[in-house]
Formats: structure tokens, sequence, C-alpha cells
């Protein structure tokens, strides 16, 4: 498939789908625990975007691509600060990345997609375990660094962030 048929056709579906030179791959169904994090997370993104700028989101279709490589990718939620380059319908790379698994998704390659943002412009991209309740960080010199449930979440590319990974994780015991 071309690039322009997958923009045409699939960067507007859900479940998301995802294009790496030609080859087209849906996102796996969330199940309830997904959803519940990533509705979590994604609400505290948009408190702290509202309070000091930028966008956030979930599922957006983000182009990676450059002068060889035509690559889409759709994290499970975004956020892009104040200033830096959204682009247009489809986005550039954001500040912060979020993936969180779904069945059929394994934490190895999530790893691998979250070390693929940060080589890619992504700032700091934080894969959510909601099964173990642990977030890993992949941010400068941090590569997987897991964060347990009695830590609080927060980078230097987002100022003023702070999230409790016990807050973000209560929403499963509701």
């Amino acid at each position: 498939m071309t690039e322009e048929e997958f923009l045409a056709k699939y960067a507007d579906e859900l479940p998301s789908y995802e294009f790496a030179n030609g080859e087209v791959t849906q996102k796996p169904m969330t199940k309830q625990t997904h959803f519940l994090v990533a509705d979590e997370i994604a609400g505290k993104l948009r408190d702290y975007r509202r309070r000091t700028g930028g966008m956030s989101g979930q599922e957006p279709t983000v182009d990676f691509s450059d002068s060889i490589n035509r690559i889409y990718r759709v994290p499970d939620v975004a956020y892009w600060a104040p200033g830096k380059d959204r682009g247009g319908e489809v986005m550039l790379p954001p500040t912060l990345a979020v993936e969180i698994p779904s069945p059929g998704q394994t934490m190895h390659e999530l790893r691998m997609k979250c070390r693929f943002f940060r080589e890619n412009g992504v700032d700091v991209a934080w894969l959510i375990d909601p099964g173990h309740r642990t977030v890993e960080v992949f941010e400068d010199a941090r590569d997987g660094e897991v964060l347990s449930e009695a830590a609080i979440l927060q980078s230097p590319h987002m100022p003023d962030f702070r999230l409790a990974l016990a807050d973000l994780f209560s929403v499963l015991d509701a």
C-alpha cells in the first residue's frame, strides 16, 4: 500500500492502524484496564495543558517519516508542549508518547516502540503497565527505568506536571 492510500483510508480509522514502508498493521482492540488507564492519563494531561498550554489527546496518528522511511505510529496518548511543532492533520512527534499494553502486545515490543519514539523526536515515553502497576520511563539516559506505584511521574520536559502513580492506578480499584 502506498503512503497516500494509507493516509486516505486508514489514518482516521478505529481501532487505529500504523504504517511502515508500505506495511499496514492494526493496533489491537483495548480492554477495560487499558481504557481506564488511558482515559485517566489523558485527563491528567488535558488538565495540565489547560494550565500550561500545548496539546494532548488519545491515539493520534504521528508521522515519523524521514527522507528514506515512511512511518506512521499511533501512541495510546500523546502530549505536545507549547512551541513544539505539532504538524497538520497528521501530527509530528510529540513531547510525550504513552504506551499501555493491550491483549496481543508484549512488553518487549512496546519497549522497542518507546525506544523508536525516543530515537525519532519524542522527548519522553512512558510505558504504563496496569497489571504490575508500574511505569517504565524512556527519557534522556533513562532507558526503561521502572517506577513502582509509590513513585511520582514527572519529566523536565513537562514542568509542573506531577502524577502519583498510586493516584493513576486508583482508577483500577473503583
